[in-house]
């Protein structure tokens, strides 16, 4: 995920198995539209058609290298249809290539694209994204790379890196298109294509995959020149720096050496620094080759300090490696993650607590349920329990939208009354691939950007339709209450019968705005954000109930009040959990619910060792804790 504000309006990008989703938002609240599925264009390397036959295209320049024999061309980004490259030769006379095709092309196009990395969904996809500004169009453009990588973290299939404008070319409409190096003094025309990912030192953008590769563009001096095609110029570098995958990069601090990055291989930390000096103009140092990396989404900078989780341990970058002490809770996370799943772990920060979140699988899951959280201010460990809010896929945070934003890997929807629908009415055209007909007016009920679908079994895997319009017809042969034509943005298949039932769907893969108001706000229902903690024992036979202190008399503990010290929003409630030993079966006594206005909670609770727990699970609760103070005496011998 990715987010970026501009002109008043955040926009969200989202990676998953079949594309990207892009939202949009204020700059304040998480209220706006989406998602919308991006369209990513086939075709890359345009060029000019000068003069074609039948069976034949010339086109300006020596292009024999370019079009070889099987390459796959489209004349239509539109509606592609690809036609092989049976041969080309180049005219050095009047500096035309003629390229032989296998089909016959129809018609007099104006322009070809190559056509030999098309993007089809894949669930292997893990997406990697940053953005770049390019002068050429005078856009902010969103740079993205869909790995294979969710199952293998050294998956060794390169993927072409996806490049396309923040801003919408229509309402409702993003276009991505293979990066490719199109520009410069000597153009390959080949897609950049890697296996890891991407990231940008700006202004440079940097690819990196397998068998430590890693590859940047160049950027002209003057300005207005500089684009993001060029990876042939002066300055574009290849290299490999390490035996195994490079899996991550970000942007550092370089100093007079900028710009300057982190590249994390599976087994190194790698440090790439602009000099600026020919012929090279980069140095590429191993700081550590002694890391390990759990994920490729397992890397958080805060402050400048890099934060990540490695396969057995948790490591900081602040110019040099260091190990990132957890004697707190390491054990519970690694003796108990699924690490099967390890690429699904993923790491983002909420600079407002000062917290890094680590996020993985727990036990069987494949997919996160917990995550375990480092407090730089104060430097404490803690986890978050399995709580909902820990059922995160993938996030963003942004210093310009207020709050994180976080994406629920569960698929929660609801289902309307079920439409069915009917025959062509008399009079009326038969409905194309991606209409139906519905009885009455539903225009209202199924506006356009509404979803709908043919099953309401509540399955992620069945296929979810966008309406485009929803017409109303009424006539003298189609009178009162009239009929619907609704219009979907791509054709129903496979194909359904006159009779079929309709739902409108709501929900989905939740897009959650986190640590805003207090409880959690869904498309359909406001819920209480359950929380509790539990004190640590408090006994006779351990010291004194306010601190620990030599053993005690071997009494059980007869509790007679509790004084509540909280400042609260809401009923808490406190639950007395006892036990006779360390290991004893625990006992629980209680729910004592107790709300601002209470002043004690009197009760007759007797235990050998005892824990108070407290707990809210109301709207709009929230609580801080200050001096608690409990009326307490000898009980009875140890049993």
């Amino acid at each position: 995920m990715i987010a970026n504000a501009f002109d008043g309006i955040n926009y969200i990008f989202t990676g998953h198995e079949n594309g990207i989703d892009v939202f949009t938002t204020g700059t304040t609240f998480g209220v706006g539209s989406g998602p919308f599925l991006a369209n990513i264009v086939e075709g890359y390397s345009e060029q000019t058609i000068v003069a074609n036959t039948t069976s034949t295209f010339d086109v300006s320049g020596d292009f024999s290298t370019v079009y070889v024999t099987g390459t796959s061309t489209i004349f239509s980004q539109v509606t592609p249809v690809s036609n092989l490259v049976v041969s080309s030769l180049y005219n050095g006379g009047t500096d035309i290539t003629t390229v032989t095709l296998t089909d016959a092309i129809a018609g007099a196009p104006t322009s070809v694209w190559i056509n030999d990395e098309v993007f089809t969904p894949d669930a292997r996809y893990l997406w990697q994204f940053d953005l770049q500004y390019s002068p050429v169009g005078g856009q902010l453009k969103v740079l993205a790379h869909p790995g294979l990588n969710l199952d293998n973290v050294d998956n060794s299939q390169n993927t072409p890196v996806l490049f396309g404008d923040i801003l919408p070319l229509t309402p409702g409409e993003w276009y991505f298109s293979v990066l490719a190096d199109t520009t410069g003094q000597q153009p390959t025309y080949r897609p950049i294509s890697v296996s890891g990912g991407i990231c940008v030192l700006y202004p440079y953008i940097f690819v990196y995959g397998d068998s430590g590769f890693i590859s940047n563009n160049h950027v002209e001096t003057a300005y207005g020149t500089q684009t993001l095609t060029d990876w042939n110029g002066a300055t574009a570098n290849q290299v490999n720096m390490s035996s195994s995958k490079i899996i991550k990069g970000f942007p550092v601090r370089g100093g007079t050496n900028s710009p300057s990055g982190l590249f994390w291989a599976t087994d190194s930390l790698i440090r790439v620094s602009f000099t600026g000096a020919a012929p090279l103009y980069w140095r590429y140092d191993i700081i550590s080759s002694q890391i390990s990396i759990m994920s490729s989404s397992a890397v958080v900078e805060m402050e400048g300090v890099f934060f990540w989780l490695g396969v057995d341990r948790f490591y900081q970058y602040n110019g040099v490696v260091s190990v990132l002490p957890n004697d707190k809770n390491v054990n519970w996370l690694f003796d108990n993650m699924n690490f099967t799943q390890r690429q699904k772990v993923w790491a983002t920060k909420v600079p407002r607590y000062n917290e890094i979140w680590f996020f993985y699988p727990r036990g069987t899951s494949t997919e996160c349920t917990d995550a375990i959280i480092y407090n730089v201010k104060d430097k404490i460990w803690y986890d978050a329990g399995s709580a909902v809010g820990s059922y995160r896929s993938c996030g963003y945070t942004t210093e310009i939208f207020p709050t994180p934003i976080w994406a629920d890997w569960r698929y929660l929807v609801s289902f309307s009354a079920a439409y069915t629908t009917i025959a062509t009415p008399s009079g009326e055209p038969a409905p194309n691939a991606n209409q139906f007909y519905l009885t009455d007016n539903q225009t209202s009920a199924l506006p356009p950007g509404s979803f709908v679908t043919f099953s309401n079994a509540g399955s992620p895997t069945e296929t979810v339709y966008t309406v485009a319009t929803s017409t109303f017809i009424y006539s003298v042969s189609v009178p009162l209450p009239g009929v619907t034509l609704v219009t979907l943005t791509e054709d129903i298949s496979p194909v359904k019968p006159v009779g079929s039932l309709v739902y409108r769907l709501t929900g989905g893969y939740g897009l959650w705005q986190h640590e805003f108001g207090l409880n959690e706000v869904s498309y359909n229902n406001e819920h209480a954000v359950t929380s509790s903690f539990t004190t640590c024992d408090i006994s006779w036979v351990g010291g004194t109930p306010s601190q620990d202190t030599a053993q005690g008399p071997n009494r059980r503990m007869h509790l007679r009040r509790v004084e509540p010290d909280f400042v609260q929003g809401g009923t808490l409630n406190l639950t007395i959990v006892g036990s006779k030993f360390a290991r004893g079966t625990q006992e629980l006594s209680g729910p004592y619910p107790f709300d601002p206005d209470t002043g004690k909670i009197d009760l007759r609770v007797e235990y050998r060792e005892v824990r108070l727990k407290f707990e809210s699970n109301s709207i709009d609760g929230n609580y801080e804790m200050g001096r608690l103070l409990i009326t307490a005496e000898y009980g009875d011998e140890r049993p």
